[in-house]
């Protein structure tokens, strides 16, 4: 006969894993709109008070019919552009794809989009035998609603003869194995997408945090990451309790971090894929401001 304090263990147990799954879902539904302000003597004039609105790491996620309240926080940030840092979809046989290609419709009506792939795009593009031309064809939606997607290459961006440059880069699968974080030699990017620009403000998308010294190596002023969603769990004092790789209490887990000049952004990210769980971790909308910083005399 099982003693009666085990049974009481035990109804707390269930209690108290109830309780983290109905706060787990909630907190899914919860979205989070974070501001930054990045300053640097490299903005031109003409792109001070330049307003970024980066999104990652939806997972088909939905807010809202359509997105609806999504986009109604994407409008109240403003933004002159919206840089999307992959993952929006799961990279799965029996996942659709009209969540994210009806969300990018919709904002592309309203504002200049470019997309970089995270593991999940580029999954479905390596493994073409296993998903066909899943890839190919959300490619195609997404060029034809007008979003400009990158992989491994550069565009400037200008604005009253002014210049920025946005590069986005994709990491090698190798990059997103488990229980193992290999090393990035900043000579990697270089062979991808070229040197960084010395001369204006350079912006990256890279979907993976780990590797933010290297890309402060190669040049980038601004780095826009995702991929963590947090850490999943964050505790007070402590962040994010794990990575997609098993990281426990990663280095990097959200919010604005500093190497040097560069600035590296981690979005929380906007959903979930395998395993639904946010506690203490609402998704996340990040408004980036970008503020010229004058040369001290």
């Amino acid at each position: 006969m099982i003693p009666f304090w085990i049974w009481i263990m035990l109804c707390i147990l269930v209690l108290f894993l109830v309780a983290i799954v109905i706060a787990s879902s909630m907190e899914n539904k919860k979205l989070s709109v974070e501001d930054y302000t990045v300053y640097s003597q490299k903005i031109p004039s003409s792109f001070d008070g330049f307003r970024i609105v980066f999104l990652t790491d939806l997972h088909c996620s939905e807010y809202g019919p359509e997105n609806r309240e999504l986009i109604e926080k994407i409008d109240v940030c403003n933004p002159d552009i919206i840089l999307v840092g992959g993952d929006m979809v799961i990279g799965s046989e029996k996942k659709t794809m009209e969540v994210p290609l009806l969300l990018m419709k919709n904002l592309a009506e309203k504002y200049p989009v470019y997309y970089a792939d995270g593991n999940h795009e580029m999954k479905l593009m390596r493994y073409e035998e296993i998903y066909g031309l899943k890839y190919k064809e959300y490619m195609h939606e997404l060029k034809e609603y007008g979003v400009f997607h990158m992989s491994n290459e550069t565009v400037v961006l200008e604005q009253e003869g002014e210049y920025m440059s946005l590069t986005a880069f994709d990491l090698d699968k190798r990059f997103y194995k488990r229980f193992h974080i290999p090393e990035l030699d900043p000579q990697e990017i270089t062979a991808s997408v070229g040197k960084a620009a010395k001369k204006m403000y350079q912006i990256l998308l890279v979907h993976n945090p780990n590797y933010f010294e290297s890309c402060a190596d190669w040049g980038c002023d601004l780095l826009l990451c995702g991929h963590f969603h947090g850490g999943m769990v964050r505790l007070p004092g402590l962040g994010g309790v794990i990575s997609p790789q098993f990281q426990l209490f990663p280095k990097y887990d959200a919010g604005e971090y500093h190497i040097g000049n560069s600035t590296m952004i981690l979005s929380r990210g906007l959903g979930n894929h395998s395993i639904k769980l946010r506690l203490f971790n609402k998704p996340e909308i990040s408004c980036i401001e970008l503020r010229r910083q004058e040369k001290e005399q």
